[in-house]
């Protein structure tokens, strides 16, 4: 009888809580795809062993999502004071597009899925407490999977279908619910148990409390400067998000606790292919970054590392970035040289066989429109390689240490037409330094600042010489912005970079943005494109060479009408010479078939 009274009590206060929330219902849930996973898991040979691939999945690299024993303990969001499953259980994170992961002892014991890494030495800056958490690593944004038949094909180094806000805002959802339905009976009280164990003293209870309280104020603080000031508003959706807007967010407004400077994520572009891009002399899309450890570094800040550049040892840069680990990943990613680290990709053999007439027909194609700023297949430029420094570079630049690395193409916006929001808002954007007391920066300047100084700050500390820096850790700097040979590492011209296309049939979306549905469109006129379409399937097209975008539930409706999303440029139509957005000629049907079977061939 007593057991029935509960229940009917819980079942009341459920019903008023789903009346009280009803006009609150969409920011109050999260709506995801259920994904019908294929049963035969195809792996390609992409020059990685087991080894290397499950590094690369599952080393931790200093952020934080939450700490570890309290995620395995959270259950996911719902209204139902029972509970709806475990918020780790890796049925309910595929549904944001996440990869099952293989279970590894030392790494992955709770088989969580690739991307999510156990840092069993993370030390917050601020309370200078040590516990173990569990953060994302870069191959959650940075594996890819894609559905044909029976099969789903795993892609090392392609970009994931995530839905990384859904994934964000159910972890701060699965909290505060977590706090909000208290009582005894409730979802609180089976955390604190699974924790603490039954037996647990008041003491400890409240202990506990205090902690989790502690950890969400300023979560909370910063869920609500993000509302009231609209900084997430345009909905970034399945395999993208504004990567230099959030890292910037990060560092100037939750590290340096500098209210001002949050900037509103206006530049959403699809998570890139991340093969070779070790051994390129630009990366981001907007090519503004040359030095590796800058780009790891802000890569963590921006998956939430903790930095303390607030109060007054703000000058410290004191960190939880793992440093050893992001060394790591680069390696296991570059490799020593070109083509000898992760590789892209080959057209698989469940997929149709490709047409050895139409590739050939295709590399016409290609020689003619597309490898003046896509450069030659990568390993044509391999070949190219200089024997010496004092060789003509061609399609090389050589580095401080001696390392050569590929020229990729810088393209003005006036010629490729693209969407222009991720290079503007970057090269526009300024930030307050506040405790740290060195007045307003560009972007740039305080990107470089607070990386470089994250680095050599560590370099110091571990007595790290300067040989070992350039090489081992591919660190160019020695104390100044730039690289001794007179290279900047960071810049901010209103670029983007045409890099080499081998592996680009896997991508998904194309552009930057991700605006284009497939390779097919992307060789045809703007006014082919849709205007919208849906992301979020994984059911890979082998003919236009993308993925379904056809209404499926828990997809993201893409509006290219929106800020950042335009679907403009990198057109083949006929026009005028010197058209904005125009790079070549009207094509066939025939010929953008041909042309699509030679890059599926790389």
């Amino acid at each position: 009888m007593k057991r029935r009274f509960v229940l009917l009590i819980a079942a009341a206060l459920a019903l008023v809580a789903a009346v009280a929330v009803r006009s609150k219902l969409p920011q109050l849930t999260v709506d995801l795809p259920e994904y019908d996973r294929p049963s035969q898991l195809v792996r390609l040979d992409q020059n990685w062993t087991d080894a290397q691939r499950t590094t690369f999945h599952f080393t931790p690299q200093g952020t934080r999502l939450l700490p570890y024993d309290w995620f395995m303990a959270l259950e996911q969001p719902c209204f139902n004071p029972f509970g709806c499953g475990m918020f780790a259980a890796p049925e309910y994170l595929s549904r944001f597009g996440f990869i099952p992961g293989e279970e590894d002892q030392k790494l992955n014991p709770d088989r969580l899925p690739v991307g999510f890494a156990i840092d069993r030495d993370f030390v917050d800056p601020g309370t200078k407490q040590k516990y173990p958490v569990v953060g994302l690593n870069c191959a959650a944004c940075h594996t890819g999977e894609f559905y044909y038949g029976n099969s789903v094909v795993q892609v090392e180094g392609a970009p994931g279908t995530i839905e990384v806000a859904a994934f964000q805002k159910a972890v701060g959802l699965a909290l505060a619910f977590n706090m909000k339905f208290p009582f005894k009976l409730g979802r609180y009280g089976r955390f604190e148990t699974r924790l603490l164990g039954p037996n647990a003293t008041d003491a400890q209870k409240a202990e506990l409390k205090a902690r989790v309280t502690a950890f969400m104020e300023p979560l909370l603080h910063e869920a609500e400067v993000a509302v009231a000031m609209h900084l997430y508003d345009h909905d970034a959706g399945f395999r993208r998000t504004d990567a230099l807007t959030r890292i910037g967010n990060a560092v100037f407004g939750t590290d340096m606790q500098v209210k001002a400077n949050y900037a509103v994520a206006n530049a959403p572009v699809r998570y890139p292919q991340i093969w070779d891009a070790s051994w390129f002399n630009w990366i981001q899309y907007n090519a503004s970054i040359a030095d590796p450890l800058v780009r790891n570094i802000g890569e963590a800040l921006g998956v939430r590392a903790v930095a303390k550049l607030y109060g007054p040892d703000a000058g410290k840069f004191e960190n939880s970035i793992n440093l050893a680990g992001l060394q790591q990943l680069e390696a296991t990613v570059a490799g020593p040289a070109p083509l000898q680290g992760l590789r892209s990709p080959q057209w698989p053999s469940v997929l149709p066989p490709l047409d050895s007439q139409k590739v050939a027909e295709g590399a016409a194609l290609y020689t003619k429109h597309c490898r003046g700023c896509h450069l030659p297949p990568i390993k044509e430029i391999v070949a190219m390689r200089p024997t010496s420094p004092d060789a003509p570079p061609n399609k090389y630049w050589v580095n401080s240490v001696g390392t050569w690395l590929i020229k990729v193409t810088d393209v003005k916006l006036d010629e490729v037409g693209t969407d222009p929001h991720e290079a503007e808002d970057y090269a526009k954007r300024t930030a307050d330094t506040g405790a740290l007391g060195l007045g307003r920066k560009t972007a740039r300047e305080g990107l470089m600042l607070v990386t470089r100084t994250i680095a050599n700050n560590f370099f110091d500390a571990n007595n790290i010489p300067v040989a070992e820096r350039l090489t081992k850790w591919r660190s160019l700097d020695q104390g100044s912005t730039a690289d001794p040979m007179g290279y900047s590492l960071v810049r901010d011209d209103i670029v983007y970079k045409a890099r080499p296309l081998n592996g680009v049939w896997t991508l998904g979306t194309y552009l930057h943005n991700g605006s284009v549905p497939n390779l097919y469109l992307l060789l045809s006129p703007q006014s082919d494109r849709p205007a919208k379409f849906y992301v979020g399937s994984k059911r890979f097209d082998p003919v236009n060479v993308g993925f379904e975008t056809t209404k499926m539930k828990g997809a993201t409706l893409f509006d290219t009408s929106l800020p950042g999303n335009s679907n403009s440029g990198h057109e083949f139509r006929a026009a005028p010479p010197d058209t904005k957005g125009v790079i070549g000629p009207l094509l066939t049907h025939a010929e953008r078939m041909a042309l699509i079977e030679f890059l599926k061939s790389l």
